[in-house]
């Protein structure tokens, strides 16, 4: 889920105004508890609110219980994670040069795009290998964040800091809350010169991943 989906949820079950936990759910109210929140930008908790099945009780709830519940599970599940080690590895093997924050950010992007767990490590792959190329992304996802859901053609030529198609690398903040499997490939994606991918069957999850453009728009064609 994004932070707004959270504090969607979060007022259907828990009974707490989806605005009063937004307004809460900011980097600058947390960062003195949670080191790892020094490198959010745009004072946002976007990607840290780890999603996970939270037990609260006879808890005196608030937007600040629930955040904090949420940030002490990333630290303990995310921010725990040997990311230095990562980033060499992807430094070494793509040439990049990322942050923690970075890292995040890609498994956001891979959360919203990926359909199976397969799926989600080739589309970290294709990520790295863009932004090694200096390729723009070209994630409708990120657009999504936007919009809130469905990607148009004319909202693909709007410009936005999130429009990964009209901006060459990453958007300014992760675009959801990335799960395990998001994060894992993020770290540790696998060697691979895919460019491209196009999901050719929603229902089964299939997903073809090739290295050309003339590839892509094969397959495109073939399963329009």
């Amino acid at each position: 889920l994004t932070v707004a989906q959270t504090a969607s949820k979060v007022e259907s079950t828990l009974g707490i105004s989806s605005d009063d936990f937004t307004n809460q759910a900011k980097a600058s109210n947390y960062v003195s508890d949670y080191d790892f929140l020094s490198g959010a930008a745009n004072d946002s908790l976007e990607g840290f609110l780890y999603g996970s099945t939270y037990d609260f009780g006879d808890t005196d709830m608030s937007s600040d219980t629930v955040i904090r519940a949420m940030l002490d599970q990333y630290k303990a599940n995310v921010a725990s994670l040997d990311f230095a080690t990562a980033e060499a590895s992807i430094k070494e093997k793509y040439g990049v040069t990322v942050s923690d924050y970075d890292i995040l950010t890609i498994a956001s992007i891979i959360e919203k795009e990926a359909l199976t767990d397969d799926d989600r490590t080739k589309i970290a792959s294709v990520l790295y290998n863009r932004l090694k190329a200096g390729m723009a992304l070209q994630s409708d996802a990120t657009m999504g964040y936007v919009t809130g859901g469905t990607v148009t053609a004319d909202d693909l030529k709007t410009q936005s800091p999130y429009n990964t198609y009209l901006n060459k690398g990453l958007p300014p903040t992760p675009i959801s809350n990335p799960g395990d499997g998001a994060i894992t490939a993020a770290v540790n994606p696998p060697d691979g010169k895919w460019l491209y991918f196009v999901t050719t069957n929603l229902q089964t999850g299939e997903t073809k991943f090739v290295e050309t453009e003339d590839e892509f728009w094969q397959i495109r064609d073939e399963y329009k």
